[in-house]
């Protein structure tokens, strides 16, 4: 188990979902006028609105974290460190 590997991936999808949630956000308050229905227990929150919500930015909080964990594995090697690191652990035994 490669530790900076998991640090770098755990740290990039930590960063891309922050960024990715005030762009949603952002662009929600943009697109209808008010804030973004966190709250589904608001008394003022429509559902389906809730749900539209729900799905737009799940959708691109999920892409987002998918791109910079695939970034962060071509910069730092990702599965591949692993596996070379496993095979010379194995070569030393």
């Amino acid at each position: 188990m490669d530790i900076g590997w998991k640090i770098a991936s755990a740290g990039a999808a930590a960063m891309a979902t922050m960024l990715a949630t005030k762009v949603v956000d952002s662009g929600w308050k943009a697109a209808t006028g008010h804030s973004a229905p966190h709250d589904p227990e608001e008394p003022e929150a429509d559902y389906k609105e809730v749900l539209l919500f729900a799905l737009i930015s799940g959708a691109i909080i999920g892409v987002a974290r998918v791109f910079a964990t695939q970034q962060a594995s071509k910069w730092y090697g990702g599965p591949e460190v692993n596996k070379a690191a496993e095979e010379a652990r194995k070569k030393r035994s």
